[in-house]
């Protein structure tokens, strides 16, 4: 007991100074248009810092609300932490799987990047695109909150891409692996993300660059059920990034912890929220099995953002250990109980980031039979933890 007395006594202090910061993207650039979704900042700054930045961009349609619990263990790990809102809407590899063209891909993604117009199909202009965005948040970022050292990752109106670890979900981790190949960046992280030509049964053409990244810097995860993406074309990808030459792929299921020091990794463990979202289950929030505030990919992220001997990020907080949500699906009303929890408030946001209520859960009881069927994010604040839950509105 005198042990578990001295955690509660530290664990709050790294754990409230983790900082979350919420910016529209016409906020930090008056010029941006649309998306104008909030983009998902971090920071642990109790803890000893990277000075990296881990850089993460949402899959088609998706925002960075639906990615925060990679974002805040990268953060958790002593990296700046964003998740960007950008051009997204457009799924480039649809776009691109009628036509026999290599650089279909490549023209679309670098388009989406840098603004230059390059594909007919895409329509994303200097002002809206992945780099300028990323560039105005530092901007902004820097100048609101100047302690946090947010200025070394620029340099005038330079991106100093060399620190940054780009990463991303299906679109996301495509646009994560272009910018490797025309930028020199820290490292890449590509969750369930490949480029493929149906009609040439081929990748696209960007994933053969030489460009400045090194192999060692490429890391993949995928599951292998995934509804969107083929298992054995995205290994055929990831050999073409040179991966293979770190070994063959390792089922981080029955692994732990540097998972033999391989950069191919894959799961087959059931998606939570809903059983059938495989491709979403690597790395969005909604679908990421485990506990609340226990990530079961928690310690394949650590390795895929740093891959070292760390077995996980900072430890969660405890009062939450014993935090029950159910029935979940449910039909009219939720369950919260929390025995270490001091009072409970709680905003549902659904899957765009949308506050749909709030407000406090009275006997731990919260009423969402008005609300419509489908999926939603539960976040749970008290005087002494927070929590994010994904909800099923049956």
């Amino acid at each position: 007991m005198k042990n578990k007395i001295v955690l509660l006594l530290f664990l709050p202090a790294f754990l409230f100074a983790q900082t979350e910061h919420t910016v529209q993207p016409n906020t930090a650039d008056p010029l941006s248009g649309a998306p104008n979704n909030f983009h998902f900042v971090y920071t642990n700054q109790t803890l000893v810092q990277k000075n990296k930045l881990f850089l993460f961009f949402p899959g088609t349609g998706a925002v960075p609300f639906n990615y925060k619990l990679i974002l805040k263990h990268a953060a958790n790990l002593g990296y700046h932490a964003i998740g960007l809102t950008y051009p997204n809407a457009d799924a480039i590899n649809l776009i691109c799987q009628p036509s026999s063209d290599t650089a279909c891909h490549s023209k679309a993604r670098l388009e989406v990047f840098d603004g230059t117009d390059r594909h007919s199909s895409i329509n994303v202009d200097v002002n809206n695109c992945i780099e300028r965005r990323t560039l105005k948040l530092l901007q902004h970022l820097h100048a609101s909150y100047p302690a946090e050292n947010w200025s070394q990752y620029y340099s005038g109106n330079q991106i100093q891409w060399h620190k940054i670890i780009v990463s991303g979900h299906s679109q996301g981790g495509g646009h994560a692996g272009i910018i490797s190949k025309i930028k020199q960046v820290d490292r890449v992280a590509m969750f369930a993300a490949t480029d493929w030509i149906p009609l040439l049964n081929r990748n696209a053409d960007w994933i053969t660059w030489n460009g400045p990244t090194s192999a060692n810097r490429y890391f993949g995860f995928t599951h292998q059920n995934d509804e969107f993406v083929n298992f054995s074309l995205i290994q055929a990808t990831w050999d073409k990034f040179g991966m293979n030459a770190f070994g063959n792929m390792v089922l981080v299921d029955t692994s732990s912890i540097p998972f033999g020091n391989a950069h191919k990794l894959y799961t087959v463990r059931t998606p939570a929220g809903d059983t059938t979202q495989y491709h979403g289950s690597v790395v969005a929030d909604a679908y990421t099995p485990g506990n609340p505030g226990s990530p079961a990919f928690a310690p394949v992220w650590t390795y895929m953002i740093e891959g070292n001997g760390n077995a996980a990020s900072v430890p969660e907080q405890e009062p939450f250990e014993r935090l029950q949500v159910y029935p979940n699906p449910v039909a009219s009303v939720l369950i919260v109980n929390c025995p270490d929890c001091t009072g409970m408030n709680y905003t549902l946001y659904n899957v765009q980031g949308q506050v749909v209520k709030c407000g406090s859960a009275v006997n731990g009881l919260i009423d969402i039979s008005e609300l419509d069927p489908g999926l939603y994010m539960l976040s749970l604040t008290s005087a002494n933890a927070s929590e994010s839950v994904p909800i099923v509105k049956a």
